[in-house]
């Protein structure tokens, strides 16, 4: 079968590894050439978790992403997860808290909740407040963005996809049980399309009428105290509710740099018209956060850059054909979570694809939303 492919960051560079290890013929398009800095798939390092304070349906999806990384890494002969641990710190009614225990208990996932105390027994250069409590992820730890990308685009080349990069999809069209695509440097036909452009679904969605909001959040890097070691073998990731945006993400220091994350709490934008520049008060907001929780550890400011968002009205994913022209799938799964999920995301996009039946998809589909 053929498959065309739009947008090759985090999801669609794994459909198109997982389109070709099945042996189908793609053809896939980016607007820029992935790896790259101006969506979402990027920043060094994400999160990744066992547990889902998303919702307990997510704790599947992303156990068949950690069964997949190692294959990856096979392919790619380097590293692409590294395991250090999650610590999330919020109030006790907090989503961070209740919705972590809640997508555990199903799933049997292992984790440990613990008092202010005790977390700051456990790690020193923490410190939360009285009203704040500990949950512990001992599966949590951080994959590599840019890494994965080229490793899962490098492995679907070499099983002979194509790959036309900094060619943007201008339009489409189904007609009859296939489909057609049109870029400035030519026309595609396929038996099958998969829209996956991140912050550019935005316009794909809403002729269903379904309102996708993009996000401008940022990210900083901040220089490791010599005197505080912040290394991934040993402290874990750490994602605290702070009380002033959403969540604060703060990662082990790779190459002496360690990396802050705001989730939520940024302004709305569109893809063509995102400020890329940095403020200072997005710099001394973040440097704030790591004073009150994590002082003493970072020095000086590194460098900073912004991330895109893609909200979906509900916050849950969009995995699913198109209502119209089901040789057509959409893939929207964002909400600034995405990223843990998307060797299986792809892979359900290249399901959904090629064939006929696929297992309830229910919590992702559009049907929901329309």
């Amino acid at each position: 079968m053929k498959i065309l492919l739009a947008g090759l960051g985090a999801v669609g560079s794994a459909a198109a590894w997982r389109l070709a290890e099945l042996g189908h013929h793609v053809v896939a398009f980016d607007r820029f050439a992935p790896p790259h800095p101006n969506g979402s798939t990027h920043g060094d390092s994400r999160i990744t978790r066992v547990t889902a304070w998303e919702g307990p349906e997510y704790v599947p999806l992303v156990q068949r992403a950690f069964a997949l990384w190692p294959e990856l890494e096979r392919h790619a002969g380097e590293r692409l997860f590294v395991r250090t641990g999650g610590v999330f710190l919020g109030p006790p009614s907090d989503r961070l808290i209740a919705g972590s225990r809640t997508s555990a208990l199903p799933h049997a996932v292992p984790f440990e909740e613990l008092s202010a105390a005790a977390v700051r027994d456990r790690w020193p250069w923490l410190t939360p407040s009285t009203q704040q409590v500990g949950f512990f992820d001992p599966g949590a730890g951080i994959l590599f963005p840019e890494g994965i990308v080229r490793a899962e685009l490098a492995r679907a080349r070499a099983l002979g996809a194509e790959l036309h990069l900094d060619e943007p999809v201008a339009a489409w069209r189904a007609d009859g049980e296939g489909v057609e695509i049109r870029t400035a440097k030519g026309t595609y036909r396929g038996d099958r399309l998969i829209l996956a452009t991140g912050a550019w679904m935005q316009h794909e969605l809403a002729a269903l009428g379904v309102e996708l909001k993009v996000e401008r959040l940022t990210l900083h890097w901040f220089a490791e105290q010599p005197a505080h070691p912040f290394r991934p073998e040993t402290t874990p990731i750490l994602v605290m509710a702070d009380e002033v945006t959403h969540a604060t993400a703060v990662f082990p220091a790779l190459d002496g740099a360690i990396k802050v994350a705001t989730h939520g709490g940024g302004e709305f934008v569109t893809a063509e018209t995102v400020d890329r520049s940095i403020r200072p008060q997005e710099i001394a907001s973040a440097r704030a956060v790591l004073d009150r929780f994590t002082p003493g550890i970072v020095g000086a400011h590194l460098r900073s850059t912004t991330c895109l968002y893609t909200n979906t009205p509900d916050g849950q994913f969009i995995l699913d054909r198109h209502p119209v022209h089901p040789q057509v799938v959409l893939g929207s799964p964002c909400n600034g979570f995405g990223f843990k999920f998307s060797a299986a995301s792809g892979e359900a996009l290249a399901r959904l694809a090629t064939e006929s039946q696929v297992a309830d998809n229910a919590p992702w589909g559009l049907n929901r939303l329309m």
